[in-house]
This record gives structure tokens, sequence and C-alpha cells, in this order.
């Protein structure tokens, strides 16, 4: 041994693992509407192709109708 060294100091422990937070509670079909003042919610009532057009910019090639 040699005299006058400290002897290195001892690695860190590993950190714990995060805490995850629970997940939410189940919410009804019933109970989930949204609020009067949600920013998200429009007035917009579009459907069908009139929202993919204004969404994802799409151009109808050829339109078929089902009898």
């Amino acid at each position: 041994m040699y005299k006058g060294r400290a002897a290195a100091p001892p690695p860190p422990a590993p950190a714990p693992p995060p805490v995850q937070a629970p997940p939410p509670p189940p919410v009804a079909v019933e109970d989930d509407v949204p609020e009067e003042d949600d920013p998200d919610l429009t007035d917009s009532a579009l459907a069908g192709y009139e929202l993919i057009v204004r969404e994802l910019g799409a151009t109808v090639i050829e339109e078929f109708h089902h009898e």
C-alpha cells in the first residue's frame, strides 16, 4: 500500500426510477362533452368531403354515387 493517498470515493448510487402519475379515470361517452368555452371548439359543421379538403388539402379526382 501507498501511504499518503486517499482511497477513491465510491461511485455514485444510481438515480431512482421516475415516478409515473396514475392514469386518469375512464370517462363515459355521455360525459365526454366539450365545455362551451373550449378554444378548440369551433362552430364549423364541416364533415365528409368539405372537412377533408379543409384539413388535408385533398382534391377529388372522381366521385362515385352509390345507388
